[in-house]
């Protein structure tokens, strides 16, 4: 089978965001939050209610600067990734065979020994080497048949996160 794709940088973005689906991200958000919490209730004197007022606000204010903060820096990075790259915003022609998947006119291809995971929503595959090493799949390259016969071949060679 051979797929051909282009990713524009809105389509790299929005796959991205299916990358960092991860627990991890949540469990770093619950122990700041967890702490901010602590380290206000520590230092407020309940008796006092418009200092219990004035932490509360502070602690709701520090809470969504943070999370805000977060977000934009990562899409500001993911979009200089994307500007920088001298491959993200080429076209890909992959070759899927029951041996793995070949990319553009590359001499070896990637064995699907090599991918340890992948993910998938409605609009994308990611196959995985590494934590930090995945291709990004478009399933609307693909005819209702194709994305059958690729997902039998990940369904068969690849575990899913």
């Amino acid at each position: 089978m051979k797929i051909n794709y282009k990713l524009s940088e809105d389509e790299y973005l929005e796959a991205l965001k299916l990358h960092e689906k991860r627990g991890l991200k949540k469990i770093l958000m619950g122990v700041y939050i967890a702490f901010a919490v602590m380290v206000i209730l520590i230092g407020t004197d309940f008796s006092n209610s418009r200092e219990v007022m004035t932490n509360g606000f502070v602690l709701f204010f520090a809470l969504s600067f943070y999370i805000l903060l977060t977000r934009i820096i990562g899409t500001y990075q993911n979009k200089k990734l994307y500007e920088k790259s001298t491959t993200l915003s080429n076209e890909v022609t992959l070759r899927v065979t029951g041996r793995g998947i070949k990319v553009d006119d590359q001499s070896a291809s990637i064995s699907w020994d090599t991918f340890t995971k992948y993910k998938e929503d409605e609009r994308y595959y990611i196959l995985y080497t590494s934590i930090r090493s995945f291709k990004i799949i478009p399933k609307n390259v693909m005819t209702e048949l194709e994305q059958k016969e690729f997902k039998a071949y990940i369904d068969k060679h690849i575990h899913k996160m």
